[in-house]
């Protein structure tokens, strides 16, 4: 006679596995914050803009709270990235001698500044996660080739209150090494594969001008910019008056241009109080892009 049986260590193996997170049903923002809005960027100095984080992360609170919606956030590496990027001559491969250094450096650098993020989102009462680029993308000649967008995916399906967040970042390049791929690649890759409705792009000036508002007060601002006046607008804003080594706001454009036909896009001044808030409530602020 047999006596007790303990639990059938096969029990289970053929139970159904864990159901995934449902997907949300809210619409998907992604928000991009320039290096230029969160660093001393003009002054190429590695300063965070601790005052502007609070009162930017305290904008996107208020605004999650009054208008649902999923949030990823991407933002820019200011000196944090381009003065290294520059400083090791890597802005095209890792040119010897210090090329390698340069790429470790650099990562170091821009993984500070995203901490600093996370801590004023943290203090904001926000659900911050911090996804590092050079760990799910690689770039062939400075290109996105692979971007393994699987733990993005899954922190968004699994609460709305998650927000991811990724940065300006230097990551394997099959062709170069190592190249930087910039906040802008970023938005542009994931606003298109994950279905994104809304684009808002935080600069410190107000939309795009016919000329350099910093240096031209009476410059021009373009409303809204779509396929007919494409080839004039990147004509007056090409080039850039502090180091930037992603191509400023002419490759902003053109990555929008590539990957954002049908999304709306607005670029705007995200050092005025209360236009990030504006911008994820989905009204007006800054320039409209439409292709």
């Amino acid at each position: 006679m047999r006596g007790p049986q303990g639990p059938d260590p096969r029990a289970g193996t053929d139970a159904a596995p864990p159901a995934a997170p449902t997907p949300s049903p809210l619409p998907l923002t992604v928000l991009k914050l320039g290096g230029s809005v969160i660093t001393n960027k003009d002054d190429n100095r590695f300063e965070v803009r601790t005052t502007a984080l609070a009162r930017l992360a305290a904008e996107i609170a208020t605004a999650r709270r009054d208008t649902p919606q999923r949030l990823l956030l991407v933002h820019g590496a200011g000196p944090f990235g381009h003065t290294m990027v520059t400083r090791y001559n890597i802005a095209r491969g890792l040119t010897p001698p210090r090329g390698v250094e340069g790429f470790v450096r650099t990562h170091h650098a821009v993984q500070e500044l995203n901490q600093a993020v996370l801590d004023a989102f943290r203090d904001a009462g926000l659900l911050g996660f911090p996804v590092q680029p050079s760990a799910v993308i690689q770039q062939q000649n400075r290109r996105i080739t692979a971007f393994d967008l699987g733990l993005i995916r899954g922190l968004l399906q699994l609460d709305p209150e998650v927000i991811p967040i990724l940065y300006g970042d230097m990551v394997l390049d099959h062709t170069l090494g190592a190249s930087v791929v910039s906040g802008d690649a970023i938005v542009a890759h994931l606003a298109a594969a994950l279905g994104a409705t809304r684009v808002a792009l935080g600069t410190d000036v107000d939309g795009i001008f016919a000329g350099d508002p910093k240096l031209d007060p009476a410059a021009q601002r373009f409303e809204r910019v779509d396929r007919d006046n494409f080839d004039q607008v990147r004509r007056a804003v090409r080039g850039a008056t502090t180091v930037d080594v992603t191509g400023g706001m002419e490759q902003k454009l053109l990555e929008i241009r590539a990957r954002l036909a049908g999304i709306e896009v607005a670029i705007f001044n995200a050092n005025r109080p209360g236009h990030v808030e504006l911008a994820l409530r989905g009204e007006r602020v800054g320039t409209q892009i439409c292709f």
